[in-house]
């Protein structure tokens, strides 16, 4: 294999979409396929790599070859985690420090993809800023690739009637992958996004190139060029990917690298490209770290000029480092047993920094949740009700807007521990909630098992968010709980989207409902921020009526408007005070919660005012709602409340309960 400099163009095209992507550049908004550009470049050249040198020698030499991808690649990134664990200490608060140096640790190893499958699986994690080292999820698929792939080559290579085969293989294992890739993104699109086994057919299509030897004419990189830009241009984050989506920017690359030189192999062989591609791999490691610590650092969403600038830091660090440290080492002239030593000696160092660095966190951690569990949550009592339909907040909430329009400072120690918000959540038993891709669950009696009296609780993860609120009222007066709930699975979901998976869940949940007759109905769902309120008040009316025909009564419990801020980033940034961590309920979230009474009030149902439970009026026109009520935080993330903070409100909503269920 010859080398080739349009290539490494090819390898700067890819990393500037990529960075430029991330940089907030809306016109690039799919700017991510460039890195489904480098998977099919690395299939392409290990397979060539391993070609020649099982012509040269007759057989694949697997130590030279690991070798050699260690020192390519891991200087770089030990040296990117070493440093982000250091920034991420220095300038993140301790929740987001802690878990950076805890995702570092994962990436040390190669398994940040799946690391972040599984947390971008997790309902709850949305919304949460991501990690500084979330780059490394693509390193962590190809080096599963070069675990992997030259053993298999290797041992097909050894047996005649294998190798004379070898591209039908490839291409046999590249369709498997990408038909794998088409249905994990419809069902499960976080964990088909980070899978390598999903990814595979873009570093397989790669092989095929080199095992086929294509040529092309040189108008076909021009072609593939325009697939690939048309991809960056066209795609976004609601983009179905990878799936079908991915075939335009892998067929473009696929194309740029079988065409022959000339036409755009020239433009792309050009200086300034070569420069931007020979440091492609320096920085696309540098620019995430530098883009996500300073914004979370900066506590808001930078400017396009900022992050441009920022940008433009991070390739210096790029320049820096290949030039200082990345080349020279690749160039060293090493031992085979000294390089075989990279691997576990990559991995110490970065344990090095990240455990005392994990162990000085865990401390403060503790520190925090020690102080945490000496404050005795207060029960919240008061009229929230003026008249049907209307709302008055309860005395506490009141009080916490007032210290909010004094500016007052935060009243530390908080409960529950600011460090721990997102366990702070009920969990189901195992089975009685509906799964990502499940369609049906256990039907579990809860409360008071053995009740004659029921209560079918039917929502999305609102519905679970007040399930400790609600048992406890149900232990105490004797109702067994049925609880339907499937995060996600918001209201409109069922009448006005083509979300499969909610529509059949709905109409299970429903008709499984309408089998136990239950004498009370919870209809508890997310609506505050809909995008479509319209349809929000259409699909919950539409709720109500099917509640309504096997119900004795249905109550429908309110929402309130959101917070704007993560919770735990807002109590720990520099100079916190009331004022800075309570969100400003936006006309739109009143109206559609108001839209949603109305409509229960036409359906002669009951409806839970929850406004006044966490909001309250600062002055004519605006709306407070404190994330700190008493010493209690009232939400773990920007639309789920806090268990503690539900089961102070206890008595407020059984009192709420048993006015609608007797009006």
């Amino acid at each position: 294999m010859p080398h080739r400099r349009e290539l490494q163009g090819l390898r700067a095209v890819a990393v500037l979409l990529v960075v430029l992507d991330h940089a907030g550049l809306k016109v690039l908004d799919g700017g991510y396929v460039g890195v489904d550009v480098f998977f099919v470049l690395s299939g392409y050249l290990i397979t060539g790599l391993l070609l020649r040198q099982a012509g040269r020698d007759g057989r694949v030499r697997l130590t030279d070859f690991y070798v050699r991808r260690a020192r390519r690649i891991l200087p770089a990134a030990v040296l990117t985690l070493v440093v982000t664990d250091i920034a991420a200490h220095h300038f993140l608060n301790l929740v987001r420090a802690r878990e950076a140096v805890a995702d570092s640790v994962w990436a040390a190893f190669f398994m940040a993809n799946v690391h972040f499958a599984q947390a971008g699986s997790d309902y709850f994690a949305q919304g949460q800023p991501p990690s500084p080292v979330q780059q490394f999820w693509t390193l962590a698929v190809e080096e599963q690739f070069y675990l992997v792939w030259p053993v298999v080559l290797a041992l097909v290579l050894g047996v005649a009637f294998l190798r004379r085969r070898l591209l039908w293989l490839v291409l046999a294992a590249a369709a498997a992958s990408l038909a794998w890739s088409i249905h994990s993104t419809a069902s499960d699109a976080a964990y088909a996004y980070y899978s390598t086994a999903t990814r595979a057919w873009e570093l397989a299509l790669g092989a095929a190139l080199a095992i086929a030897a294509v040529r092309l004419r040189a108008a076909a990189a021009w072609l593939g060029l325009a697939l690939i830009l048309t991809a960056a241009v066209a795609f976004s984050d609601s983009t179905a990917f990878p799936g079908y989506a991915a075939l335009l920017p892998t067929i473009g690359a696929a194309l740029v690298i079988a065409a022959r030189p000339g036409g755009a192999s020239r433009l792309l062989s050009l200086a300034p490209f070569r420069y931007v591609g020979d440091r492609s791999y320096a920085l696309y490691l540098w620019h995430w770290p530098v883009l996500v610590i300073a914004a979370e650092y900066a506590g808001h969403d930078l400017t396009i000029a900022a992050r441009l600038g920022l940008l433009v830091f991070a390739f210096g660090l790029s320049i820096l480092s290949y030039g200082l440290y990345e080349n020279p080492i690749r160039k060293m002239r090493w031992r085979p047993q000294t390089g075989a030593l990279l691997w576990p000696a990559s991995a110490a160092v970065i344990l090095a920094v990240a455990v005392p660095i994990l162990v000085s966190l865990n401390a403060k951690a503790t520190r925090i949740s020690d102080a945490a569990a000496a404050v005795r949550p207060a029960e919240l009592t008061g009229a929230t009700t003026a008249a049907r339909g209307t709302w008055k907040p309860l005395p506490a909430v009141a009080q916490a807007v007032d210290a909010a329009r004094r500016n007052a400072d935060l009243p530390w120690p908080l409960t529950p521990a600011v460090t721990d918000l997102r366990n702070d959540f009920y969990a189901f038993p195992a089975g009685c909630a509906a799964g990502r891709d499940q369609t049906s669950s256990t039907v579990c009696h809860l409360g008071a098992t053995g009740a004659a009296k029921t209560i079918a609780v039917i929502g999305d993860s609102h519905a679970q968010m007040w399930m400790p609120t609600i048992l406890r009222m149900a232990r105490r007066d004797g109702w067994q709980v049925v609880p339907f709930v499937k995060v996600g699975c918001v209201p409109t979901k069922w009448l006005h989207t083509k979300d499969w998976g909610c529509t059949v869940w709905y109409q299970w949940a429903l008709g499984r409902a309408a089998q136990l007759h239950p004498q009370v109905t919870l209809i508890a769902a997310s609506w505050a921020d809909d995008p479509h309120p319209t349809t929000a008040v259409h699909a919950v009316s539409a709720m109500i009526g099917r509640a309504k025909r096997f119900s004795a009564s249905t109550i429908v419990i309110g929402d309130s408007p959101h917070q704007h801020r993560m919770p735990a980033d807002c109590l720990l940034s520099s100079g916190a005070t009331m004022r800075t961590c309570a969100a400003k309920a936006s006309l739109s979230e009143l109206q559609t919660d108001a839209s949603v009474a109305a409509s229960a009030s036409k359906h002669d149902v009951g409806f839970i005012k929850v406004t006044g439970w966490f909001c309250a009026r600062a002055s004519n026109i605006a709306v407070l709602c404190p994330l700190v009520v008493n010493r209690t935080i009232s939400w773990i993330d920007l639309g789920h409340i806090s268990e503690t903070y539900g089961l102070e409100l206890s008595a407020t909503f059984r009192n709420a309960f048993r006015r609608e269920l007797f009006r």
